[in-house]
């Protein structure tokens, strides 16, 4: 894979430790100081990587952001003085990872790593179509019978990962009557779901995208309903109809389940390519994460279950190789118990893989982006059997 590495400094004093790195891995780096050269070498390359440091005569973020307008396929690491170090900034010029000009080797390698990983997906498209031909889009539902299980923490957060990999993201408030997505992102949305429904539903000039909130990360978010009455006014019809339209605006549409099921919940799961259950090392989760297969195995839709450990730490509780024998499943993905980390991210309402990028949690939830992008969607799977569809009460 051939990536154009670019060092643009206005201080025009190379970066030895840049340089050093990148050589090692038998690349190398065109350093400029002069922003009409820095378009010709941006020009016509898809696969850049430019690392962007400016302080005398320009201002960082304004020239991130113009970069980003010009060359939107540009992989932009920001490199900023700590005293100026804001990430929710950076990310919303533009920019697509961070470093401090007091960065170490570590940091620096991990910030090629993700990368390479980002042009290695970027790679795998038509060279001449690289924005001009969506891929299919997946649906994910993120699920837990389990309340306090970590599975809206995870949606808002693995929403940034797929975004940080390139992917347009679309998150569903699937608790329609106490949605909390919203919240997690720290924003007070204007419009949700119940507006789409009742102004834009069926009415060819009114997009389910302008019913979606902007967020940090790069996400877009269909918000719960204002009320939780307002939940009676959607139905099945609604629901399907609105991941329809998502499908062919986003790569990816994360939908972030409730703990109970509903006719409309059952619905979610049915249009989903894919279930993330997420579960603890509990016996009471993993009893109710147990029944919960059940119920999906009943329906035919147990085969789109991955499972996912949150708050797994090895030596305590169940053994992995007990968990998969307790619930006749493997274990996808096991997450690292953070608790300040996630606290915080709670209390603030910043996904935690923007506020500590590089903690153990954001590398593992990052990890779970990939190897589910890694899953090919292309497989035959056996015919299923008609649906036996049951009614829940509301």
């Amino acid at each position: 894979m051939s990536i154009n590495w670019v060092y643009f400094s206005d201080k025009n004093s190379p970066s030895r430790e840049i340089d050093k790195l990148l050589e090692k891995q038998q690349y190398q780096v065109v350093s400029t100081d002069q922003f009409d050269k820095l378009h010709s070498i941006l020009m016509g390359n898809s696969q850049s990587v430019l690392f962007l440091e400016a302080y005398t005569r320009f201002n960082i973020y304004d020239l991130c952001q113009e970069i980003s307008v010009l060359f939107p396929h540009v992989y932009i690491i920001l490199i900023v003085p700590e005293d100026m170090e804001n990430l929710k900034k950076a990310m919303l010029m533009g920019a697509s990872d961070t470093l401090r000009s007091s960065f170490n080797l570590g940091e620096l390698s991990e910030a090629v790593a993700h990368a390479k990983k980002f042009m290695h997906h970027r790679g795998k498209l038509e060279p001449n179509a690289l924005s001009l031909v969506k891929e299919k889009c997946k649906v994910i539902a993120v699920s837990s019978p389990k309340g306090g299980a970590g599975r809206t923490v995870l949606s808002v957060n693995l929403a940034v990962a797929f975004s940080k990999l390139g992917k347009k993201v679309a998150v569903f408030d699937g608790n329609l009557q106490f949605g909390e997505v919203s919240i997690f992102y720290n924003v007070k949305p204007k419009r949700s779901i119940y507006e789409w429904v009742k102004e834009g539903y069926g009415r060819e000039n009114y997009s389910i995208n302008q019913y979606m909130t902007l967020v940090d990360g790069n996400v877009s978010v269909l918000a719960a309903p204002p009320r939780p009455e307002f939940f009676e006014g959607i139905s099945e019809k609604h629901i399907k109809d609105a991941i329809e339209e998502a499908k062919n605006l986003f790569d990816i549409i994360l939908i972030d389940m409730p703990v109970y099921l509903s006719e409309i919940h059952l619905r979610f799961l049915d249009l989903s390519d894919e279930i993330l259950l997420v579960a603890l090392n509990e016996i009471s989760c993993l009893r109710l994460c147990q029944l919960y297969l059940d119920t999906l195995e009943s329906i035919n839709l147990k085969d789109k279950v991955k499972l996912v450990m949150n708050r797994y730490v090895k030596g305590q509780g169940l053994e992995l190789k007990k968990i998969k024998e307790i619930l006749a499943s493997n274990v996808f993905h096991t997450l690292p118990e953070q608790i300040n980390i996630v606290s915080s991210s709670i209390k603030t309402g910043q996904p935690y893989l923007l506020s500590n990028p590089r903690s153990s949690i954001s590398k593992a939830v990052l990890c779970l982006s990939e190897k589910t992008l890694e899953q090919k969607s292309d497989v035959q799977l056996p015919i299923k059997k008609e649906k036996k569809w049951f009614h829940v009460g509301k």
